[in-house]
């Protein structure tokens, strides 16, 4: 019987961090990271992207370095909670039609 792997908590790359001077910030970006782990793909976008929106927040580069998102992902899930979600079905992670297509089977004579 096979266990599901525990997720992977990504490490904070910000120089604080890195520097290890700040214990505050430093478990701050631990419980972010932690919290990012438990979430899927989507709920993990919406989330960063919703702590990019706050005005005295990091930026979408530091928090790039803090979570491990790209950049354009953080983007992307600002962008898609400012349009309030509606383009996206709640019971699918991914749009109609998304991912790799189905190879077709090939048969060797």
């Amino acid at each position: 019987m096979t266990s599901k792997a525990e997720p992977k908590i990504h490490q904070c790359k910000c120089d604080i961090c890195k520097a290890g001077t700040d214990v505050e910030i430093i478990k701050h970006h631990q419980q972010m990271n932690l919290l990012s782990s438990r979430l899927n793909e989507p709920q993990r976008r919406w989330y960063v992207g919703h702590l990019s929106q706050k005005t005295d927040g990091p930026s979408d580069r530091q928090l790039a370095r803090i979570t491990g998102l790209d950049e354009k992902t953080i983007r992307r899930g600002r962008c898609e909670l400012e349009s309030g979600l509606d383009n996206l079905p709640p019971e699918r992670q991914r749009r109609e039609g998304g991912g790799r297509q189905a190879a077709e089977k090939k048969i060797r004579c």
